[in-house]
């Protein structure tokens, strides 16, 4: 079943979200509390969790969501409506803007709106590389493919556009937790401010709700320059608990020209025959508004804070694997090719006398088919000699490490093999010798050399191993 699956986690909780597309329905949902658990506990609390409820992402667009609190949020405006000239107008600004240099950061923008004059205003979303690492490696220990990395704030930009009729006035969207809020301003189809506030219903049934008026309005005047469309005009008060009513007619008599209008999420989104909401959702409010967003969502978050390392090594795995497959199939093809050439060649006088007739018909060719004639005899060469390239390819694949990305392989005559290919330890190598000098299709394996390099994703070890193939060996 194909699905959208969320996960929000912060220092206490990860909160998940499952949504069977295109149905659209809520087929699975839970918050796991993981207080004072370090990475490696959560990674293990993850694969226990999905392990027992039995959950599977195979056919899954699988978003970390990560709070509002955990990124810098910086407008900027550019001259300039394209996207690539933005992007490098911001790496060549953002480094005064934070505390931080540009290598340490991983960086995604979103343009928010467009003018006559040539100019963009976007929002630059900015998280430490080595938090949204942090995060990634949570979920790739746990065994859970991640497919984007992006904030809550999206989310819940994503939710307000999915109701319908949106006014003209800039609108509001509160996302109401136990523990903490944030608001979102949204205009349309453009996302115009976050903030998230230390302010949850716990706090607001202790304390009132004097304080979350207080931010909501200072919310309100810190972008009022910025608006378009005018003052806000409406607000949605999501929540998981129907828990918001006191907060909106406090709202009302302080502004009492604002629409206000609750969504009580566990009611209004559509689940699957079988489904139930777990309690603590339902009964202690905590919220899923901002994984709704995402998963109900046919949309690509525009906002990916994946790291620059992952998304290298995960390009570069794509493409090795699909040279390696375009390597088979042009050896398979060169193979067949050969072989409907040679076997009718050497097998049958009748062929043979065909192409002899068809040389002499066609002088004009002869420099032409002479060369054919001398690919068709390094072919049989090849085939005499049982080089299978299938097999070679095979092979090397069968006894690469998962952490070894080989760069060259190139074989000369005599088939005589060399690779060259870096990793990010020397243990690796060791072993992918070792498995080579195992292997009946490999003789007289020489590591020749491993070189230190530091590169921006730190130290690694390049190599270079040399040895003879032996393709009537090749291990199936």
């Amino acid at each position: 079943m194909k699905s959208n699956a969320v996960f929000y986690i912060n220092e206490g909780m990860v909160k998940f979200l499952q949504v069977s597309m295109p149905k659209k329905q809520v087929i699975a949902a839970d918050a796991i509390n993981t207080a004072n658990q370090s990475p490696e506990n959560i990674s293990e609390t993850l694969a226990a969790f999905v392990k027992q409820r039995k959950l599977s992402f195979s056919e899954s667009r699988v978003t970390i969501l990560i709070p509002r609190s955990g990124t810098i949020l910086r407008y900027m405006s550019f001259p300039s409506h394209n996207e690539d000239e933005i992007a490098s107008m911001i790496d060549l600004q953002v480094g005064s803007r934070i505390p931080y240099v540009r290598e340490e950061v991983e960086i995604d923008f979103q343009i928010l709106s467009k003018t006559e004059d040539g100019y963009a205003k976007v929002a630059v979303v900015i998280i430490p590389q080595d938090v949204a690492m942090r995060y990634w490696k949570i979920f790739a220990d746990a065994g859970i493919p991640v497919h984007g990395i992006t904030i809550s704030s999206i989310g819940l930009w994503l939710l307000y556009q999915q109701h319908a009729g949106l006014s003209d006035k800039p609108g509001a969207i509160f996302d109401l937790d136990v523990d903490r809020s944030e608001i979102c301003l949204c205009y349309k189809t453009h996302w115009l401010a976050s903030r998230e506030l230390p302010i949850g219903f716990t706090q607001m049934q202790r304390d009132g709700y004097a304080e979350i008026l207080n931010q909501w309005e200072l919310t309100q005047s810190k972008i009022s320059n910025d608006k378009p469309g005018g003052e806000v005009g409406s607000v949605y008060l999501v929540c998981s608990a129907n828990r918001a009513y006191a907060l909106g007619i406090e709202m009302a008599k302080a502004q009492n020209e604002l629409v206000i209008k609750e969504v009580f999420l566990t009611q209004a989104l559509g689940v699957a025959r079988g489904f139930q909401w777990p309690k603590i959702i339902t009964d202690d409010g905590v919220s899923i508004a901002s994984l709704a967003g995402i998963a109900f969502s046919t949309e690509l978050p525009p906002i990916d804070l994946i790291p620059r390392a992952v998304r290298e090594t995960q390009e570069r795995r794509v493409y090795q694997r699909q040279l390696m497959t375009s390597g088979i199939w042009v050896g398979l093809a060169l193979i067949s090719l050969g072989l409907a050439f040679s076997m009718g060649f050497l097998r049958t006088n009748i062929q043979l006398a065909r192409l002899e007739k068809q040389l002499r018909d066609t002088k004009q060719e002869a420099f032409k088919v002479q060369d054919q004639l001398e690919k068709i005899h390094d072919i049989e060469g090849m085939i005499s000699g049982r080089m299978i390239f299938s097999d070679l390819a095979h092979e090397i694949y069968r006894l690469l490490p998962a952490e070894v990305y080989l760069v060259d392989v190139s074989i000369s005559e005599g088939h005589t093999l060399s690779l060259e290919g870096v990793a990010t330890n020397s243990v690796d190598i060791n072993q992918f010798q070792k498995d080579m000098v195992d292997s009946q299709s490999f003789s007289n394996v020489s590591l020749d050399y491993v070189n230190k390099r530091v590169t921006q994703q730190g130290e690694v070890d390049y190599f270079k191993i040399t040895c003879t193939f032996n393709p009537g060996n090749s291990q199936k």
